[in-house]
């Protein structure tokens, strides 16, 4: 920042970048640094602290203790900052022009191999964790990937088939034809008896659903990869003793959103579009990340065997590894939605919902409806 820069913005860029000190540069040049102690003893010594904070920042620079070249390492760094008081140094090339700073914890981040993405998602799937920065990914491949959107649609037709076998034995057994009444889809708004059998299939097909997936691998793969992500969030060890001890649910989990989009196709369907955005915005008022994770409590995750734990580690290793080792590496564009995952998931869904779609043509069998 200039001479001519307020206290205020002082103050808000040291916030900003979890140090304690900024840089305070003459052209190209750093003429000094602004410490958080030198603001407070400023501020505290002036009546009016408004008028304290529109004071320029350049009367309260002091010379740098230190200064860093770009050719430094990190072991450098490490010496600079272990004969300095200040927990930021500059970074200054051979003709003084300021190239940046150093923050103290960074540089023993990476001496302990302790250096944070910002963020990491991740998704279960029957071959493992699959984790990403959206840069840097680990564990299950594209596979996996493609496997749970073949698993999903595979649990979508057990449920519809065992749904369809239960109607056509209700059939059988009490001579009432449910299997026509599914063939008519109920107006919006308006509700009759002989739309029972409807809402009656569609409630099942989703508990149906959702009982295979509590049951299957991957809801036990969905908890490793929170479990792994929270204490990649929290600075701890990744290890079978630490990880055990996390959380399941996850504020970021697409749960939480699923829980809106689920509502609302529901209460579309069902009653009409109108009150289906009433539904959404009751949800959001309520709390969606409250019903979420009751989502993934209940249903979307569950205590993970120690195989399940074991992958969600070694995908959480592997994606700090790689991000230690570039951390300032980017991906853009398509190779950054390549990385999130969700394309390879859409794709197996995809082509395996095709196939249920031909056979059950070829069946001559309704039961994706």
């Amino acid at each position: 920042m200039s001479q001519n820069d307020t206290i205020r913005r002082a103050a808000g860029l040291i916030k900003a970048s979890e140090g304690s000190a900024v840089f305070v540069r003459f052209d190209s040049s750093v003429s000094g640094v602004v410490t958080e102690q030198s603001i407070s003893a400023f501020i505290a010594s002036k009546d009016d602290t408004r008028e304290a904070l529109d004071a320029p920042i350049g009367p309260l620079a002091k010379p740098t203790s230190a200064v860093l070249h770009p050719s430094s390492t990190i072991k450098d760094a490490a010496e600079a900052f272990g004969g300095s008081d200040s927990d930021v140094l500059p970074v200054v090339d051979d003709y003084g022009t300021f190239m940046g700073a150093i923050i103290r914890a960074d540089v023993i981040c990476i001496l302990t191999d302790n250096l944070r993405p910002p963020s990491v998602g991740g998704m279960a799937t029957p071959l493992g964790v699959f984790l990403t920065t959206g840069s840097h990914s680990g564990g299950a491949g594209a596979l996996g990937l493609m496997l749970t959107g073949v698993s999903m649609t595979l649990m979508i037709t057990v449920a519809s088939l065992v749904t369809f076998g239960l109607m056509q034995g209700f059939t059988h057994l009490t001579g009432i034809r449910v299997d026509l009444m599914l063939d008519s889809v109920p107006l919006a708004g308006s509700l009759s008896i002989y739309d029972l059998p409807y809402y009656i299939s569609a409630v099942l097909r989703a508990g149906i659903f959702l009982a295979l997936l509590r049951y299957s691998p991957l809801s036990g793969y969905h908890a490793a990869e929170h479990m792994t992500v929270h204490a990649i969030e929290r600075g701890e060890s990744l290890t079978p003793e630490i990880v055990s001890q996390m959380p399941r649910v996850h504020p970021r989990c697409g749960s939480n959103i699923l829980a809106i989009a689920g509502i609302f196709m529901i209460v579309a369907e069902a009653i009409g579009a109108e009150a289906a955005v009433f539904a959404a915005v009751l949800v959001v008022v309520l709390g969606w990340r409250k019903i979420g994770g009751f989502l993934q409590s209940a249903i979307t995750t569950k205590k993970p065997s120690e195989k399940q734990l074991a992958s969600g580690i070694a995908a959480g290793k592997e994606v700090m590894e790689k991000y230690q080792t570039n951390p300032g590496y980017q991906a853009f564009g398509f190779k950054r939605i390549l990385n999130i995952g969700f394309l390879q998931t859409l794709l197996g869904m995809m082509v395996s919902f095709g196939l249920m779609l031909l056979l059950q043509e070829l069946l001559h069998i309704n039961f994706l409806l």
